[in-house]
């Protein structure tokens, strides 16, 4: 009977949601996503521009009097340090893209091809990213240790040094290792936005231009640089407001020193907002950095505009200009060219013979393959060596395992509870985001909602701005709620954080499926939930399984809220590993921990992420380039 009233009953909602219109059904589905993003992202975004108006100085008072724009006018003029923060912060930005672009591009270009190995290639370009920002901050210091460092250990093994170095100490060395571990990290994502463009380009336009006579050099210039052209620009764009927002890198990297030589803007707002706090000021500050990110992305926006202007006014039929800006007709076009350019008359080309080739293209893949995996791979060997062989220089590894250190961060009370913490946060974090995202995402992508660009617009405006400045007034509203410290305030800060990304992620996968799919089944009776879940579900299982794998391992690897709203009894892995006091191995206080202990447990914070891209990196690739090309 209990079954009957049950199947009943959802014999009737299903009955009414068909009768439903569609722009009703798709409201009525998304409401609670949206409501979310109204409710938890928008109010704390919009709020922090109303504290920049205020004084609020916690660690003085608890009064709030409005300053108007004092602190722009007057307070921030006369800060030296952070004033110095602005432009420091734009040449870190500029210097990290000029590094990763060329990086990227080169990885993509190596994954487009089929070799033997390309598999272990492809795992080994992913680590990077599985790697928590500031996990790979501990282990780039490790590298660079003056004590125990594998760089120090190297150059006196080969003679190139005498004493070791102070890496970290020293202003340009600092940077620059700066730079390449932020690189380092950035690599693989804007890699794959690459690739995915490279993959749009049809093979036909290759045997066009090996048929016209190109060098490989020619048709990269000729046919694949202007196909992605569009693309580069993007990325390039992406990764400097990537690099406006390093901190957790920065955070266990360098500490914004020496001196303050990367003491960025980002590392300042968190300063003045979560040491002094001083929220009113720090709000001041997220504006000005909120205001450097958008005005990246309105230069985006420009250069976009411009080569659209060029392109359809450069024909007369319209329609053959327009597809000339796909990326499959402007490279026809330019293959055609440059056949026009080969033919043109006798001149010079620089061939490279096959064999000098493959050897070259082995040398390139060999390097960027030791760039991505050799950091991590140090690291592990480092967790199974007894502390005496690696503070020797060079270092002396053995077999004889040292096993201790995974022992004793698995058997101490307090990394087992920040595994259990961040176990939690995931998890529950990746099912909440899922099913409050995907059936908004499915509403925006088949019907036309009121309001429906707006709400787009909504979603890409929510990514464009800092986390910390969801952290400043998320951390008053917590405290007053007195939700602090609790998995709650991580899981709730968290979905807010990620939900308007995946609603756009899976929106572009449901745009995918063929919406004559979903009218075959509803012609053969299957309700709106049936054709969604039988139909749409299904068919986007690739996209919605490698947007969860991106959430577990994004929000296992969150730093930033689980330092503002983990106080005691809440710390993650992630803020465990920088946590020196805290670190529970029976140092003292401020001492660090030996290097193989501290190795262990590096390895320990990042293992779970290592073990999803090691399983899923091809679901991974598939699901992401795809998703990625269509947004």
């Amino acid at each position: 009977m209990v079954g009957t009233v049950l199947g009943r009953a959802g014999g009737t909602i299903t009955a009414r949601l068909d009768r439903l219109s569609d722009r009703r059904f798709g409201l009525l589905v998304s409401v609670p996503a949206l409501l979310l993003v109204a409710a938890f992202v928008l109010p704390p975004i919009l709020s922090v521009f109303g504290l920049s108006f205020f004084r609020v100085e916690l660690a003085k008072d608890d009064l709030t009097p409005f300053v108007g724009l004092r602190n722009y006018l007057e307070r921030l003029p006369i800060d030296e340090v952070v004033l110095q923060t602005i432009p420091r912060t734009l040449l870190f930005a500029a210097a990290v893209t000029l590094v990763t672009i060329p990086l990227a591009l080169v990885t993509a270009l190596v994954l487009n091809r089929r070799f033997r190995g390309s598999g272990i290639f492809l795992m080994a370009v992913l680590t990077p990213w599985a790697v928590a920002s500031v996990v790979a901050g501990v282990f780039w210091r490790f590298i660079f240790d003056t004590h125990f460092g594998i760089v120090n250990g190297l150059l006196i093994g080969l003679g190139l040094i005498a004493e070791p170095v102070n890496w970290l100490q020293d202003t340009g060395n600092a940077v620059v290792i700066a730079i390449v571990a932020t690189a380092w990290r950035s690599v693989p994502l804007l890699a794959l936005l690459l690739l995915a463009a490279l993959r749009t380009i049809p093979s036909s336009h290759y045997r066009a231009a090996r048929m016209d006579g190109a060098t490989g050099w020619e048709t990269f210039r000729w046919v694949v640089l202007p196909a992605i052209r569009p693309t580069v620009l993007v990325v390039a764009v992406l990764q400097i407001i990537i690099g406006l927002q390093v901190f957790d890198l920065l955070f266990s990297l360098t500490s914004g020193g020496p001196g303050r030589q990367t003491y960025v803007l980002i590392y300042a707002i968190y300063d003045k907002a979560f040491n002094n706090l001083s929220l009113g000021y720090a709000s001041t500050l997220t504006v000005i950095l909120f205001g450097l990110i958008v005005a990246c992305s309105l230069l985006l926006v420009l250069i976009q505009g411009r080569r659209r202007a060029s392109g359809m006014s450069g024909g007369d039929d319209g329609a053959s200009d327009q597809r000339a800006w796909t990326v499959a007709g402007r490279a026809a076009q330019l293959a055609a060219v440059a056949g026009t350019r080969y033919e043109s008359g006798p001149r010079r080309r620089l061939r490279i013979p096959p064999r000098a080739g493959k050897v070259g293209f082995a040398i390139v893949t060999i390097a960027l393959f030791l760039f991505f995996f050799a950091p991590i791979a140090w690291v592990m060997i480092s967790s199974v060596q007894p502390e005496r062989n690696l503070t020797t220089m060079p270092p002396t590894l053995t077999l004889d395992l040292w096993l201790d250190g995974y022992r004793t961060v698995y058997g101490d009370p307090v990394w087992f509870s920040s595994l259990i913490t961040s176990l939690e946060v995931s998890l529950i974090t990746t099912l909440v985001v899922i099913v409050l995202s995907a059936p908004a995402a499915y509403a925006l992508a088949r019907y036309d909602l009121p309001g429906k660009r707006g709400v787009i617009a909504i979603l890409i405006f929510t990514q464009m701005v800092p986390a910390v400045v969801m952290a400043i007034p998320v951390l008053r509203i917590f405290q007053i709620l007195r939700i602090t410290d609790t998995v709650l305030a991580l899981v709730l800060v968290n979905v807010a954080f990620w939900v308007p990304l995946v609603v756009w992620l899976l929106r572009n996968f449901f745009a995918d499926v063929s919406i004559s799919l979903e009218k075959a089944a509803r012609i053969d009776g299957c309700s709106r939930l049936g054709t969604l879940f039988r139909i749409v579900v299904p068919a986007s299982a690739p996209g919605i399984a490698a947007t969860a794998i991106l959430l577990l391992i994004g929000t296992w690897n969150e730093f930033l809220f689980a330092v503002v709203l983990g106080q005691r009894d809440t710390i993650t892995i992630t803020r465990r590993i920088v946590s020196t006091n805290n670190f529970g191995f029976g140092e003292t206080l401020n001492q660090t921990p030996p290097p193989n202990m501290l190795a262990s447990a590096g390895i320990v914070a990042v293992l779970p992420c290592l073990l999803l891209v090691l399983l899923f990196h091809r679901r991974i690739i598939a699901g992401l380039t795809e998703g990625l090309v269509k947004g």
